[in-house]
């Protein structure tokens, strides 16, 4: 046995430090991966095989193992080999794993606070909430007009309101045509009587004339009897109802054709109520009506649609519909408001699914199934009608007895996002791309608001501060009625037209969200539910006030302020509030200030003037200071893309501009090309993130130009670098040397300094 030492060394384990550096690496090469999933998709989708045949000799259609690299992962090939740009052997690579579908552990989707429900299958009954007011059914209003002249000499019916029915005595009149009419009869009744074969056409001709005078028979009868006329003769009402016109007193002197009572049948009554255009093709005759009133709780009415108004107001785009209703207590009062909510069944069975379980984004819909054991598959869905309950019909996408996720699909969404571009990246599918749109407009660009469209606001904002101050007292007194004056506000609102865009309500259609939350407000029970409805309100509601602005005709400053703690598996929830003391709504006097974001909402066409009033009165005159002040605008919109965010992003090229065409006018004749180029790239399309990208490597280009051009004349004390990535091939400016990538914020580290153009003793390396 050898005593001679080994040469061989003993491995010794991976250092921590090494092991780091390449699980980052690794988590950096994925997420380059997901970034180029497109590009990358539509090579796979060239070299992707039909089939593969195994070494047993059989075909195995549409099977395919697909190869990756293990430092380059967006080189996936279906064969195995090479990288081709590192040279590295290839490892098999699953496709099963990068489905859509996403798998999470099952208690972190408890903790997740993940809910579900079942879809059903059901009526498709289209309910319509509004409100109307009681009138008179025209077709029972009856008058009561004398037909002969006369004086009355008593007064049966003598004051407003009096109920009277078929039969009763009105009046008694003196008429000397009456009474002459009564001696007339008497002697055609008494020659009759006399002469056997004496002609009755005298006596049925006087008998016709008192019957025209309103003489019932039964008193022609006793006129018989007495044998002499009366003086005066009464008047017994034709009809049964509720007088509600009086004209005459007694003493008082009558002529032909003089309406002296008006009187009306309450057994029927008519509710007027208004509906939008938009609405009418949910309502049609027969459809069943429900009504409550807040004056007589408890008790409901059932009525019917009998007839819709064959025209609609110009301005307010709003047709009226009458309804019927049977009102045989006399509860219904002519004149009172009531709630009403209008069915119409447009289906016997159709799909169900809970509202909150869709989605929108806009372009698609989007629904997640639960498939058990922690697994869920995103689904794209197309939808129709809302229902009663919150359901919402499902045209395609779903089935009934599929399960669906109620709350929590936000967070599955992001996954699936990952996931569906690996996806992608597999099976060659390029996909539609995916535009990351900015969740509102700037602040402030809105110009001064048409007064109708203001007036129709300030509603809605009064409306819903008066919601939310209930809900600050942890109170819901009066929240049903200020969420109805809510959902009528908003309805006023949206018939409001934008001059010089008629799509405006088509890009705001948040506003479709926040009228479904407050009509669901308007039947809550509880303060829970309450303020679940009210944050959705909320939410929407504020993205539309920082596009449009507050009306300057409110008269008060609003806020909009975060509650961290509210709502807090989703990011917490806003609320607005006018300025001054956090008033909490969504936990009350428990934690009345809990707030960790409170600013105010800028005046609608005002923001933007007072901004641009404010740079021009400040702007230096030092070409230095505004360069310099140039480059701090620019980093500003470079750091919101870093973030994948568009806030500020329009206030900020407004200065930027301005900015420019000052240093423009400052700068020397040979210099003035660069000023000039920058203008011409800063005109960058903010509808969305992707498009704003694409332009901001152009002005990148051009400040990069300008900063190297005048950096000996105009020097900076700043530390400025030129910074490039080699995947996207684009530049951009920062101020230190750690990487922001303002292009692909999934992969936030992703390029390399490439020069330092300036730095605090204003030389250059």
């Amino acid at each position: 046995m050898s005593t001679e030492p080994s040469t061989h060394k003993i491995p010794r384990s991976i250092p921590f430090k090494t092991m780091s550096l390449l699980l980052v690496a690794s988590l950096v090469s994925l997420a380059i991966g997901v970034y180029f999933a497109k590009p990358i998709g539509k090579t796979v989708a060239k070299l992707k095989p039909q089939s593969q045949t195994s070494d047993d000799g059989h075909d195995h259609a549409g099977v395919t193992q697909y190869s990756t690299c293990g430092m380059h992962p967006w080189i996936i090939l279906p064969n195995p080999g090479a990288c081709p740009i590192c040279g590295m052997d290839l490892v098999p690579l699953d496709p099963a794993k990068f489905t859509g579908e996403i798998a999470i552990d099952p208690v972190v989707v408890q903790n997740m606070g993940v809910r579900t429900e079942k879809v059903a299958a059901g009526p498709l009954v289209k309910n319509i909430r509004t409100v109307g007011t009681v009138d008179y059914n025209e077709t029972l209003v009856r008058d009561i007009n004398i037909k002969i002249s006369g004086w009355i000499e008593k007064l049966h019916i003598d004051y407003l309101g009096a109920k009277v029915k078929q039969g009763d005595p009105l009046m008694e009149i003196y008429s000397p045509d009456l009474y002459a009419a009564q001696e007339e009869y008497l002697i055609a009744y008494r020659a009759q009587q006399q002469q056997a074969q004496a002609n009755s056409t005298l006596l049925e001709s006087a008998q016709t004339r008192l019957r025209y005078y309103d003489i019932t028979d039964a008193q022609i009868a006793q006129l018989q009897n007495d044998d002499k006329p009366s003086k005066t003769m009464t008047l017994q009402s034709p009809y049964t109802g509720v007088v509600i016109a009086k004209h005459a007193n007694e003493g008082m002197k009558v002529d032909p054709g003089m309406q002296v009572l008006r009187i009306a049948d309450l057994s029927k009554i008519w509710v007027i109520v208004t509906l939008y255009e938009y609405q009418l093709p949910y309502i049609q005759l027969d459809n069943k009506a429900t009504m409550s009133l807040p004056y007589i709780p408890g008790h409901t009415f059932e009525g019917t649609v009998v007839y819709i108004y064959p025209f609609l107001d110009k301005k307010t785009r709003e047709v009226q519909v009458r309804l019927e209703f049977d009102n045989p207590d006399g509860l219904l009062k002519p004149g009172m408001f009531a709630n009403v909510s209008l069915e119409n069944r447009l289906a016997d069975e159709r799909t169900l699914a809970p509202r909150e379980a869709i989605i929108d984004t806009g372009a698609r819909q989007v629904a997640f199934v639960a498939l058990g054991k922690g697994r869920f598959e995103p689904r794209d869905v197309i939808t129709g009608v809302r229902t009663e309950n919150d359901r919402i019909e499902v045209l395609q996408g779903l089935k009934p007895g599929e399960t669906v996720v109620t709350s929590g699909q936000f967070l599955l969404d992001s996954e699936a996002k990952i996931r569906a571009a690996l996806a992608r990246m597999i099976q060659g599918d390029n996909g539609n791309d995916v535009q990351v749109v900015s969740d509102t407009q700037a602040a402030g660009t809105m110009p001064a608001l048409p007064d109708a469209f203001a007036n129709a606001l300030n509603q809605v904002i009064d409306a819903y501060l008066a919601i939310g101050k209930q809900l600050s007292n942890d109170s819901i007194e009066h929240v049903a009625h200020h969420a109805t004056t809510l959902t009528q506000a908003i309805n006023t609102l949206t018939a409001q037209s934008m001059p010089g865009n008629e799509h405006f309500w088509h890009q705001h259609m948040q506003i479709k969200d926040a009228l479904q939350a407050s009509e669901v407000l308007t039947n809550v029970k509880d303060i829970k539910q309450a303020r679940e409805q009210f944050a959705l309100v909320s939410i929407n509601l504020q993205q539309l006030l920082k596009d449009t602005g507050v009306p300057a005709s409110l008269g008060q400053t609003i806020d909009a302020l975060h509650c961290p703690m509210f709502r807090n598996t989703q990011g917490g929830s806003h609320w607005l509030q006018t300025h001054g003391d956090v008033k909490n709504p969504y936990f009350g006097q428990s934690m009345l200030d809990c707030s960790d974001k409170q600013e105010s909402l800028p005046i609608a066409g005002q923001a933007s003037q007072q901004m641009t009033d404010a740079m021009s009165s400040n702007l230096p005159d030092d070409p230095a200071q505004l360069l310099g002040q140039l480059i701090d605008r620019y980093l500003a919109i470079q750091h919101q893309l870093t973030l994948n965010q568009m806030d500020g992003i329009v206030e900020q090229l407004a200065s930027f501009k301005q900015l420019t065409g000052q240093l423009a006018s400052k700068l020397p004749a040979k210099q003035a090309p660069n000023a000039t180029a920058i203008l011409q790239t800063s005109d960058l399309d903010t509808r969305d993130i992707k498009s704003l990208r694409r332009g901001f490597a152009d002005l990148s280009d051009a400040m990069i130009t300008l900063v190297q051009a005048s950096k000996s004349e105009l020097p900076l004390q700043r530390n400025l670098y030129q910074a490039y990535c080699p995947m996207v091939k684009k530049n951009w400016l920062q101020a230190d040397e750690t990487i922001r990538n303002p292009y692909a914020p999934q992969m936030l580290d992703c390029g390399s300094i490439k020069t330092q153009l300036t730095q605090t003793d204003g030389g250059e390396k």
